[in-house]
């Protein structure tokens, strides 16, 4: 309490953001079709519940070489896992749709990477809840936010531009974002992660989201071995250098005075020319 916009759940909602991950280096394993199923991979948000449901929970992983979306309400839930493949040591836009009424879409770079019916319900973060666990109550990127050990490993690799939103936004194919996004009436919390600069994360992580009864801003917890999580310069976002064809291109050969060739100099007059 207070509640916060980022507390999404109680609507439709949408978790989109953009991963890098390198092969070998994220090992855990979800369990797909399972109520909690996610979190024994590696989570890369976590907005789970310590005990049990009240209202709901939800998380995202990198299991194997793919995504896992949870969602629990209550005691019930599933876990979806996507059709395509996300680690690759290259960035990939992700999107993680939920509606009201259970249904669960995956999309990997704008193409559908799964689907399934899941529980319905309200899974948000119930206001005033009551918890023996401190972390309880946030919604963490990048680990498990209970620290609640090896069984439940941390996600390693890149995260930029996460955004929620309390609607569905894609329902079918799309085209990916090539800039950072832009905040809408939808948006409920969005993270550039542009606080910087390189090096440990310490400070706060600013939501640009303007969202009524917002900010919800959050902080860098820096810790662990190795320790992070920390800012790169790495972005999902390539501006193209000028090439040759913007650079003026010099005259060539074709473009310069053509001297006089000798069939353009007088001829002198012959002896055949001459006077008799």
């Amino acid at each position: 309490a207070p509640a916060r916009p980022a507390d999404i759940g109680a609507t439709d909602f949408t978790i989109e953001f953009w991963m890098k991950a390198t092969p070998g280096e994220n090992n855990g394993a979800a369990t797909c079709g399972a109520n909690d199923g996610w979190i024994t991979a590696n989570t890369v948000i976590d907005r789970d519940i310590f005990g049990a449901g009240d209202y709901g929970d939800f998380g995202i992983a990198v299991s194997g070489n793919v995504i896992a979306f949870g969602v629990s309400v209550g005691a019930s839930g599933t876990t979806l896992c996507s059709t395509r493949t996300v680690v690759d040591g290259q960035w990939h836009h992700v999107a993680a749709v939920r509606r009201l009424d259970g249904f669960m879409q995956l999309f990997v770079d704008g193409q559908p990477a799964g689907s399934l019916l899941g529980v319905a319900g309200n899974a948000s973060y119930r206001d005033n809840r009551s918890s023996s666990n401190p972390a309880d109550p946030y919604l963490v990127f990048g680990a498990e936010k209970h620290d609640a050990g090896a069984a439940y490993p941390s996600f390693s690799g890149w995260l930029d531009e996460v955004r929620l939103s309390t609607t569905a936004r894609y329902t079918t194919a799309f085209t990916p974002p090539i800039a950072a996004f832009v905040t809408d009436s939808f948006t409920a919390g969005l993270y550039h992660f542009d606080e910087g600069p390189a090096g440990a994360c310490t400070g706060a992580v600013l939501d640009a989201a303007g969202a009524s009864g917002g900010p919800s801003n959050g902080a860098c917890a820096y810790g662990g071995a190795p320790a992070g999580p920390v800012y790169v310069t790495d972005t999902p976002f390539v501006v193209a250098p000028p090439t040759a064809t913007n650079t003026p291109i010099p005259p060539t050969a074709t473009n310069t005075p053509v001297p006089p060739t000798a069939t353009n100099t007088p001829v002198p007059p012959t002896a055949t020319n001459t006077p008799i």
